[in-house]
């Protein structure tokens, strides 16, 4: 695209969608990262946009009183660029705390920072179960008298500080780094119990890394530097223009903002393809606040726009699902109908060309596709069902004779043969053979000249289940291949979606032309409302000059197994909280 030439140039508007991953505890590493979109944003040039934790999810956020720290300003001075020190990355310092890529940490002094591993935390504390504080550090129950206790501070097995604290005090462990003497750990002594095996409760429980970041003023972090470094704030800004154009793949913040602009279209998808992985996490939307004190009734909407989770197609540009929220004046709970979540279907064409012959119903020239929690579906029409699209891209694979390619869900494609311009393939099912077929590509083909087509019967819509475009047999020394293109598969196990069907507090009333679902009772808004079984609601309330402001935040709740995030007894122990405390951030 050309810059220089105002009259000729061809306005191109962008959009970058960020996807960030929301990374709070490393417990296991898993294969992957996990991915998070944030808000769509224009980047044409002169646009100016500024993202934190209320709109972006990569961002800390507490989601028990609403704070942010963080923020990324970006101004673009052409379409896709930003030039040297036009993004700014800003972590400001409130009351000794602060957050530095997605993280919350304490401020030992200007520039250096630890990690906040718990925030107002809890945990039972028994003797012989230490609770270990890493690097060496551990806190230790030596005993218990009627109603105080003996707690130990000791590195390395070796005491380094020993209190007696009664039931109901509060104390603070400090530890020696780097010379100097700052606090590790600190909370309430809420509950002793003597007894045969003596136990006390650790209530406001904040713990602090023994491993502080010590951040100066010409760091480095990626395309950024450290300009800043105070007890007001740490800043950086790029030390280098940042470009994109269709197809780039662009760091914006190390391990935290990646831009990913499509091949085909002026938009963009950010990924954020951190080094730490974990299995176990929650990710929330944007937060949106309404005051409750006014005489008005009060009305919130995420869209994919403004709650990344939500299915969003980058090439085509459209989102399908809708969460509302409307409250009455005078109630202070979710009015019956008030609570809505929606998915309208949208027909997209066939990457493959010779799939738009395919003339069979819901699936003629195209298919309708939806997003139903967050996934991508195909919708068969009213009250006949979804069903998952597990591939559907532009991507080419090459393979040989005696190759199998998994498809998932059980289904394999196996080329059993290749002969001269024919090629033999079977789909397979739990490794039973279900379809075979020869191409000749360019000849004959089960669609067209090219395509291969095994199709089956779901609730009575005829499915184009498999299909694959053989470009074109390859002969190479000794060993020939077939290139392959346009995979499209689609689950054959539909959901089923009836009026009157319940989905956590939903229940659905409406499956066509759209599928709709609205709360028949009355709810109660708190920390978690389950809307559908993926979906759930958050809230929190604050006062503020007498009004009572009541912030509202959809999530997604990603744990995938709790015994993970709340251990008893690992290598590092985790004090016992609420999983959405401990996920989402306090």
């Amino acid at each position: 695209m050309t810059y220089g030439n105002k009259k000729t140039r061809i306005f191109i508007n962008f959009y970058i969608i960020f996807l960030i991953l929301l990374i709070l505890i490393v417990i296991t590493p898993v294969e992957g990262a996990i991915e998070q979109r944030g808000p769509i944003v224009n980047i044409s040039a002169g646009e100016h946009t500024i993202l934190n934790g209320e709109n972006c999810p990569g961002f800390y956020y507490s989601t028990s009183t609403g704070t942010y720290y963080e923020s990324l300003e970006l101004n673009f001075s052409g379409d896709g660029l930003i030039d040297t020190g036009n993004a700014t990355y800003t972590s400001k310092i409130s009351y000794g705390s602060t957050a530095f890529f997605g993280k919350k940490y304490k401020v030992f002094e200007n520039g250096l920072i630890t990690e906040n591993l718990v925030s107002y935390g809890s945990r039972d504390l028994q003797r012989g179960n230490d609770y270990d504080l890493g690097n060496g550090y551990k806190l230790v129950l030596r005993g218990v008298n009627n109603d105080s206790a003996l707690l130990e501070l000791q590195q390395n097995s070796v005491p380094v500080t020993t209190e007696s604290l009664e039931e109901g005090s509060k104390f603070k462990f400090n530890a020696t780094i780097n010379g100097t003497k700052y606090t590790i750990l600190e909370g309430t002594l809420s509950r002793v119990l003597d007894s045969k095996d003596p136990i006390v409760s650790l209530s406001s429980v904040s713990q602090y890394s023994t491993a502080p970041i010590e951040i100066n003023v010409g760091d480095q972090y990626g395309s950024f530097e450290v300009t800043e470094a105070t007890d007001k704030k740490i800043e950086l800004k790029n030390r280098v223009p940042i470009r994109m154009q269709p197809g780039d793949y662009v760091t914006i913040l190390k391990d935290l903002i990646d831009f990913r602009v499509a091949d085909n279209v002026y938009r963009a998808c950010s990924y954020n393809m951190t080094k730490d992985v974990i299995k176990s996490y929650q990710i929330k939307g944007t937060s949106l606040t309404v005051n409750r004190s006014d005489s008005s009734s009060d009305s919130c909407v995420w869209t994919a726009d403004s709650f990344g989770m939500l299915y969003y197609d980058l090439e085509n540009n459209f989102s399908t699902e809708r969460l509302e929220l409307n409250l009455n004046a005078e109630d202070d709970w979710i009015p019956e109908g008030g609570l809505v979540y929606e998915s309208s279907p949208v027909k997209v064409p066939y990457k493959n060309p010779e799939m738009r012959n395919y003339g069979e119903n819901a699936f003629d020239g195209g298919y309708s596709v939806l997003g139903w929690d967050g996934e991508k579906y195909a919708y068969l029409g009213d009250d006949q069902g979804i069903v998952n699209v597990l591939m559907d891209d532009n991507n080419s694979r090459c393979l040989y004779s005696g190759d199998e390619w998994d498809l998932g869900e059980g289904y394999t494609l196996r080329v059993d043969d290749i002969e001269w311009d024919k090629v033999h393939l079977t789909v397979l099912r739990n490794n039973a053979t279900v379809y075979s077929s020869i191409i000749s590509p360019g000849k004959s083909a089960d669609l067209g000249t090219h395509t291969f087509l095994y199709n089956k019967t779901i609730n009575g819509i005829d499915v184009p289940l498999f299909s694959i475009y053989v470009n074109n047999v390859l002969e190479g020394n000794g060993r020939s291949g077939v290139s392959l293109k346009y995979p499209l598969h689609f689950s054959e196990s539909p959901l089923e979606i009836k009026v009157g069907d319940t989905f956590g507090a939903l229940t659905v009333v409406e499956t066509s032309p759209k599928i709709r679902l609205e709360n028949e009772n009355a709810l109660n808004f708190g920390s978690d409302l389950e809307v559908t079984e993926a979906i759930h609601l958050g809230s929190f309330e604050k006062e503020t000059g007498g009004n009572l402001n009541v912030t509202f935040f959809p999530f997604m709740n990603k744990v995938e197994k709790v015994d993970s995030v709340l251990p008893t007894v690992t290598q590092w122990t985790i004090p016992t909280m609420s999983v959405e405390e401990y996920l989402l951030g306090n």
